[in-house]
């Protein structure tokens, strides 16, 4: 590779190390309060937790006109650094996500009018809703004004505040499902102010910066990104509904809980997403553009299948000290739904590619397909084979996602995969069919084997934490 390249690659690096220390942290937290939730909620009230955050997520692309996204393609595409073109940026979007909350309101008061039996609950999911909105859009923000210590940060900030109100909203008020729903809200509203004060956004925001014609042109580029989200939502999430309406809410919420694992695998990816993003956009037009891509994802899924093989060796350890005997039907969920995050970070990793080239309708149409093949699979599985049905519509929709996503970028980018990368899908394998065997010596085995394949693969970044920090160390002494 050329100088440009591996001055994107040594970028990449750092800006993955910055944002994954926030996340990690987040993530740690999140995880460690997944087995406190499951004590402080029952099990029914945590499904409809659970079900109404799927909920949120999907109206916050509504509110928005997911405003977000086009709000951080346009502002890293502003490569002069025009502080003016910033401020009509900035100002234009906030007015859209001001204008989706005041209309979101009046749909909900409606909605509260007619429908009674949920009134009660309808304050804190609007709440809900409102906070989730505006962090998600700030957060975007930060990421286009390229401020990835501050997102960090803020990462962090939200889950410590939502950890503490949860914390004193249900273990002592006892509050219960609102409990949870309001310290949610305040760990966002706290973290989004945090982030606006600190970087001074308000001084990006101006009544006459307001540009109809710049909205316009972040309208074109967002819009066709909603049926998108909504997909991703339904590929992701919509299991959750079906789950609850066909099994019950008690039922979701061992889902919920399997999921949880997973979640620690994608973890990685999701930093190093946000990263990629903005790199994908730099290198576009690079000579060595093919092969760049192509060792990232490489490299990507060298270090994701070692997480991954780490978590799924882990899960028995995972069921059986943190949760009750109530989610131990979440165990064998687990290993395709690591599966099924494989995939859905290559689809995504392909997806950034799609950003960089502004060809958002692809990364629209194909989700749209991949979110209908689940639903369908979904629907057809589901009195059969109970949960199952869940995890493997998941599995085949990623399936399917991944493979119209690479064979459609191959035409105009040509992306390898190395020999290397086959042999970890080997591996990976082997370790999706023993857990199935949940027998107490291949376990152990198992995850000897994955701490020592996890070593081999980062032994490079390792060390060099270890260096990093024993300079740390004696910077300090001295």
């Amino acid at each position: 590779m050329n100088k440009e390249s591996k001055e994107s690659s040594k970028k990449l690096v750092k800006n993955t190390a910055i944002l994954s220390f926030g996340t990690l942290c987040t993530k740690g937290i999140m995880f460690i309060m997944t087995p406190l939730l499951t004590r402080w909620l029952t099990q029914a009230d945590y499904g409809l937790f659970d079900l109404l955050l799927t909920y949120v997520s999907l109206l916050v692309p509504f509110v928005t006109l997911d405003i977000g996204e086009a709000t951080f393609r346009f502002l890293v595409q502003n490569v002069e650094n025009d502080y003016e073109k910033d401020k009509k940026i900035v100002s234009s979007s906030v007015l859209m996500t001001i204008l989706g909350i005041i209309i979101s309101l009046i749909i909900i008061l409606i909605v509260s009018f007619f429908s009674t039996n949920i009134r009660n609950i309808l304050p804190y999911f609007y709440l809900l809703l409102v906070c989730e909105s505006i962090y998600t859009f700030v957060v975007f923000l930060i990421r286009g004004l390229k401020k990835l210590p501050t997102y960090a940060i803020t990462n962090i900030i939200y889950v410590l505040t939502m950890s503490l109100s949860a914390f004193v909203l249900l273990h002592f008020l006892k509050l219960g499902l609102s409990g949870i729903l309001i310290a949610y809200s305040i760990g966002y509203i706290v973290s989004s102010i945090f982030a606006v004060s600190s970087l001074k956004i308000y001084k990006y925001i101006s009544l006459k910066s307001i540009d109809i014609s710049v909205l316009k042109d972040m309208l074109k580029y967002s819009l066709p990104m909603m049926p998108n989200s909504i997909s991703w939502w339904i590929i992701n999430v919509s299991d959750r509904t079906i789950v609850s309406t066909v099994l019950g809410t008690s039922v979701n919420a061992v889902y919920a809980v399997a999921n949880k694992i997973p979640n620690l695998c994608q973890t990685f990816f999701s930093v190093f997403h946000l990263s990629w993003q903005e790199n994908a956009v730099e290198m576009l037009d690079k000579k060595d553009r093919d092969e760049y891509y192509s060792k990232v994802m490489n490299t990507t899924i060298k270090v994701l299948i070692s997480i991954c093989i780490l978590i799924l060796s882990m899960n028995f350890l995972f069921f059986k000290l943190l949760f009750t005997e109530a989610y131990a039907y979440g165990y064998y969920q687990v290993p395709i739904l690591i599966l099924s995050i494989i995939l859905s970070m290559l689809s995504s990793f392909i997806g950034g590619i799609y950003i960089a080239r502004m060809e958002s309708k692809k990364n629209g149409i194909t989700t749209v397909f991949a979110a209908i093949t689940n639903l369908a699979f979904h629907l057809i599985l589901i009195n059969y084979i109970g949960l199952y049905a869940a995890t493997i519509s998941t599995l085949i929709s990623y399936a399917l996602l991944f493979i119209i996503r690479y064979k459609d970028i191959k035409k105009n980018i040509n992306i390898q995969f190395s020999n290397e990368t086959y042999i970890l899908f080997a591996i990976i394998m082997y370790f999706f069919i023993t857990a199935y065997f949940n027998n107490i010596y291949i376990n152990i085995f198992n995850f000897i084997v994955s701490i020592i394949i996890f070593f081999i693969i980062n032994r490079d970044y390792i060390f060099k934490i270890c260096e990093k920090m024993k300079i740390l160390k004696n910077n300090k002494n001295e």
